[in-house]
């Protein structure tokens, strides 16, 4: 594994070890920030963050990727594994990305990962997922917890996402599935974008605008863009 575009293009990533958990493989994932980086629901996504997206230049590894072409975003990998694509969206300019996983090899090596890149590993606080007190430097928060819990204590501390990564084991998207749709408006801005992998059988059933829809393979990607009404959407944070 490795990432595919961006500042760190060409750098190594571990993937955990054992069978527990299943990483994107490469050319998903770049065919999938392939899609992003041409969506612009993904730009407008960051200014009603109340970022202001700069302008993308050809970047100067060769990737023929713009540099910074998800610049400003602040991004929640969810089921995330080995971290590889909050990974490939912080080396594609986003501001800060929420890491969530609970097995502990793979926390493991996505710890390493970002050590490795020398990625921030910052405390969650109440400005986790907004715009203000924007770091120089690409940051990450990594929550060692149930997708359900983090959800619930993210909404909490009233963070804000605007790209969402859900990966989740494809045996289980339908036990999980109730869940994104109930948690996850709370921590959308109007206009999020949301990137969700599923088997090439599964459709998403999230209740999001679908925009894009490709498949590889055995994966399916859904790429869904949240309503105003977002916030507004899900239980209770109890």
């Amino acid at each position: 594994m490795r990432v595919v575009g961006g500042a760190w293009r060409g750098r190594p990533l571990q993937a955990p070890a054992g069978r527990g958990t299943r990483p994107t493989s490469d050319k998903v994932r770049e065919a999938a920030f392939d899609v992003l980086g041409a969506l612009p629901e993904a730009r407008a996504a960051v200014a009603a963050l109340g970022a202001e997206p700069s302008e993308a230049e050809p970047a100067a590894d060769g990737s023929g990727a713009p540099a910074g072409a998800l610049a400003g975003h602040h991004v929640l990998d969810l089921f995330a594994g080995s971290g590889a694509l909050g990974i490939e969206a912080l080396s594609r300019g986003a501001a800060a990305c929420t890491f969530v996983e609970a097995a502990p090899l793979a926390l493991r090596a996505l710890r390493g990962n970002l050590e490795r890149l020398s990625v921030p590993i910052l405390r969650p606080t109440a400005a986790a997922g907004s715009a203000e007190h924007e770091a120089p430097t690409p940051r990450a928060v990594v929550l060692g917890a149930d997708v359900r819990r983090a959800l619930a204590a993210d909404a909490r501390r009233h963070a804000r996402y605007t790209l969402v990564f859900a990966d989740p084991p494809y045996d289980l998207y339908e036990q999980v599935r109730p869940a994104l749709a109930r948690l996850l408006g709370r921590v959308l801005v109007s206009g999020a974008v949301l990137v969700v992998e599923s088997a090439a059988g599964t459709a998403a059933g999230l209740p999001w605008t679908v925009v894009r829809e490709k498949r590889y393979g055995d994966t399916r990607v859904t790429f869904l863009v949240a309503g105003a009404a977002s916030a507004a959407e899900g239980e209770s944070a109890d």
